[in-house]
């Protein structure tokens, strides 16, 4: 692994225990009206914005104010993302415009639409296509497939067909392109979609294959 490789890495590390110590703390505010309570866990939640800051460009107080403003009970963000694939068998990636790594077309769920809308939408506005959604493929934890996010994310695949639309580059996009199986830039995928994209080639290949999602075994904790 190269020096930068290792340096991302441990700016990951760092962002998923700030968020976690956010969550703990931001929750447990939501139950307590103990002054002494509210006090460590304001403590907490500014000491993940110092440490959310040390793998991000932004300052600690930028940070504490965002963390200070949501105040509702936090949980992993929900990401839909669709494996759009044509009746020639080719997949549609997207390139972002933000870094250049190619990916499957999906973004942030939002409020009064449903995950396979969200992908649904998230297909038109970066390439161009309409889709129908055909199947849910799994559910990924993007704590466990690299994904380079300072939040948890939870990425709900859907498989999609196109039904209408051809490719046009967004704000978010700056080349969408159909690529066959032995074409994928596999070099070039954004972090977290080559585990993805390999379970929509197991899909393709037999589509019988159970919907996917990260399995841990959960244990009471101990009294």
């Amino acid at each position: 692994m190269s020096i930068s490789s290792n340096s991302q890495s441990l700016s990951q590390t760092i962002s998923l225990i700030a968020d976690e110590l956010r969550a703990l703390a931001q929750n447990n505010l939501q139950y307590t009206e103990d002054p002494y309570q509210i006090q460590r866990n304001q403590r907490v939640r500014e000491l993940a914005a110092q440490l959310q800051s040390l793998a991000d460009t932004r300052p600690p107080e930028d940070i504490q104010r965002i963390f200070s403003q949501d105040l509702g009970y936090l949980t992993p963000m929900s990401v839909a993302e669709a494996a759009v694939v044509d009746a020639q068998g080719s997949v549609l990636l997207i390139q972002r415009a933000d870094d250049g790594d190619w990916a499957l077309p999906g973004g942030a769920c939002d409020t009064g639409e449903t995950p396979a809308e969200a992908a649904a939408r998230e297909v038109w506005e970066e390439s161009g296509y309409q889709v129908e959604i055909t199947r849910l493929l799994g559910v990924f934890d993007s704590r466990l497939v690299g994904t380079q996010s300072s939040r948890h994310l939870y990425h709900l695949l859907f498989a999609a067909v196109p039904v209408a639309g051809e490719a046009r580059i967004s704000n978010e996009t700056c080349d969408v392109r159909w690529f066959g199986w032995d074409e994928i830039p596999w070099e070039m995928l954004s972090p977290g979609h080559h585990r993805r994209l390999q379970f929509v080639m197991q899909w393709w290949l037999n589509p019988q294959t159970r919907a996917y999602f990260d399995w841990r075994s959960w244990q009471p904790p101990n009294k």
